[in-house]
């Protein structure tokens, strides 16, 4: 009998009650501090990067988090660049160094610059994930989405719509971008491996600064009158709502089930995010004066912040506990 009652109650204790895993941010830390501003920063696997403006102009500088060493990317002379990405080993950036608007990137391994695309007409905001750049193009005389594969050395249009095509994202095989042509921002997309072009939100009102991680797109939405965060699961073709609070919700950012965003509800900006396997939300960063411009990539979140009086960056490392 005495064993009966012990084994009843190890197994009750081992099933009840329910596990319920909740996250919460388990270590928040500066990465670059420096006097000047930095803005911008974005994150791939351990490599943090950013716009820098100890030199005068705004200049590339990267972190290495498993290393803990800062690095100069890009010193830049010209005074124009704008639309950083990073995915990898490599850097990408908008550089007018030939008076107009062009891709440039930089090995992080080899440790040299190249240039991805020096067409006459504009090439703007490049995006990438694993061996595929895209970025707006302006060679046909309106806003294109075109693409290059660093693997084989190729360049390819991606859409030609006589409508505008703005602000590409990429994750793996699938594009998403801004799109004009039925008279409001929508969010279109392209997969590369059917070479098929997908209708993802056509609502009412703008759709605009979307993001991709996997089968998960995310955007800023004005369909309720304010901006809110939307998604949608290519997997399974549905659409959901993210963060709807009063307040405005703006440039969100994804990585696997992890959405983050800037969020206006106490104030100032501040970070927060929503876990879509549990789809519990939570408040990031709510420092004291302004948090903005998140970026995420696995369990780490990345931001511009204003805490000390100029515009630093800091991150956080997301965990989850019972």
């Amino acid at each position: 009998m005495l064993f009966l009652i012990i084994a009843i109650a190890l197994a009750a204790a081992s099933c009840w009650p329910p596990a319920i895993l909740t996250p919460y941010v388990a270590e928040e830390f500066p990465i670059c501090t420096d006097p000047a501003n930095q803005l911008d920063s974005l994150i791939s696997g351990d490599i943090v990067v950013w716009w820098d403006a100890r030199n005068g102009n705004f200049d590339i500088y990267g972190y290495n988090l498993s290393t803990d060493a800062e690095f100069t990317i890009f010193v830049n002379s010209t005074g124009l660049l704008c639309g950083l990405a990073v995915s990898g080993d490599i850097v990408l950036w908008q550089d007018w160094r030939n008076g107009n608007a062009d891709i440039y990137g930089y090995n992080l391994t080899t440790e040299t610059e190249f240039a991805l695309c020096t067409n006459p007409a504009y090439q703007e905001w490049p995006a990438m994930s694993g061996d595929i750049v895209v970025w707006n193009d302006d060679r046909n005389g309106n806003n294109d989405i075109y693409g290059y594969n660093l693997a084989t050395d190729t360049e390819f249009p991606i859409c030609t719509n006589p409508a505008r095509q703005h602000q590409p994202a990429v994750s793996g095989d699938i594009v998403v971008w801004n799109d004009d042509r039925n008279g409001n921002k929508d969010i279109y997309g392209y997969d590369l491996a059917t070479n098929t072009e997908l209708a993802i939100c056509t609502a009412p009102l703008e759709q605009q600064y979307l993001a991709i991680s996997d089968e998960i797109v995310v955007w800023r939405d004005w369909r309720n009158g304010n901006p809110d965060i939307y998604g949608y699961n290519l997997a399974t073709e549905t659409e959901f709502a993210i963060c709807t609070d009063p307040a405005r919700q703006h440039q969100p950012a994804v990585s696997g089930d992890i959405v983050v965003w800037t969020d206006q509800r106490n104030g100032y900006k501040d970070i927060y995010g929503y876990d879509l396997a549990t789809n519990t939300e939570l408040a990031i960063c709510t420092a004291p004066l302004e948090q903005r411009d998140p970026a995420i990539s696995g369990e780490i979140v990345v931001w511009t912040d204003s805490r000390n009086g100029n515009w630093d960056i800091y991150g956080a490392r997301l965990s989850f506990e019972e």
